[in-house]
């Protein structure tokens, strides 16, 4: 939930310390990454402080570099924009990091019917991917908040539901290939 921002600052510099140190000494897992807050009015300056202080951080502290298998994932992804935006911020944070262009990867994730399938019956996926500019590893769903933004009530939101079917179904045949 919502924390002060010293708090939040205080957490973003101490996960990055203990990635570092886990570089260090060889314990840390094969993938990680950091889930930012979204792109929405109301978090996303949050959002840019964090990642900048948290990337900052862990390269500062790591060697310049970043651990293999590093993921930023952008959640409740609504707009093209977003991710173009988010990839923009990326790209400045790989530079004045002294990071190769290209070494924060990228995976959404989708948490709204709208981006699995749009007003006019169209699928978003695809130019959501595209906005990433070759980043995206991966798209995750977040069978809560879907079905939250359904109406189906909370002891019936589960990744079982079939409408968290239709939506992985969809999505995997959006993005196959």
């Amino acid at each position: 939930g919502p924390r002060p921002g010293p708090e939040e600052d205080r957490t973003a510099l101490s996960a990055a310390y203990e990635i570092a140190a886990g570089m260090s000494a060889g314990s840390l897992p094969p993938f990680l990454g950091i889930r930012t807050k979204s792109l929405s009015e109301e978090t996303k300056r949050r959002a840019v402080r964090t990642l900048d202080l948290f990337v900052s951080a862990l390269v500062d502290h790591g060697g310049g570099r970043l651990p293999p298998g590093f993921v930023v994932t952008l959640p409740k992804v609504q707009l093209v924009e977003e991710v173009d935006v988010f990839v923009d911020l990326l790209e400045a944070l790989e530079h004045r990091n002294g990071l190769a262009a290209g070494s924060l990867r990228l995976e959404l994730m989708i948490e709204t019917p709208h981006v699995i399938v749009a007003g006019d019956g169209s699928c978003p996926l695809p130019a959501l991917v595209r906005a990433g500019r070759g980043r995206v590893r991966g798209v995750h769903f977040g069978a809560y908040d879907y079905t939250a933004s359904l109406g189906i009530a909370a002891p019936d939101q589960h990744l079982a539901h079939a409408a968290c079917d239709h939506a992985r179904t969809t999505m995997k045949t959006a993005l196959a290939g």
